[in-house]
């Protein structure tokens, strides 16, 4: 019993150390929403405005992951969900 409790606690702990490290699992669809934006009908002025969205967001993920503020990474990639979600109406 105690080795399965030592067992247990260290799978805890090394998925606790782990996961920050498996938090960012890449691109998250930059590319893919940027030529979304291209490629829509929307007026030039609101792809512009949604284009420096994109790049703000782009560059706070990448900020946020190598600083390991995995919270705020995340806030950036929703805000990437956002314009996607704009896109697609």
């Amino acid at each position: 019993m105690k080795r399965l409790w030592i067992g247990t606690a260290a799978m805890a702990l090394t998925v606790a150390v782990a996961a920050p490290s498996l938090a960012c699992q890449g691109e998250h669809g930059y590319l893919k929403t940027a030529q979304m934006l291209q490629q829509s009908t929307i007026s030039t002025q609101q792809k512009a405005a949604l284009m420096q969205v994109i790049a703000d967001s782009k560059a706070d993920h990448d900020k946020y992951t190598a600083t390991g503020e995995y919270g705020k990474m995340n806030d950036a990639v929703d805000e990437l969900a956002e314009v996607k979600s704009q896109l697609t109406k």
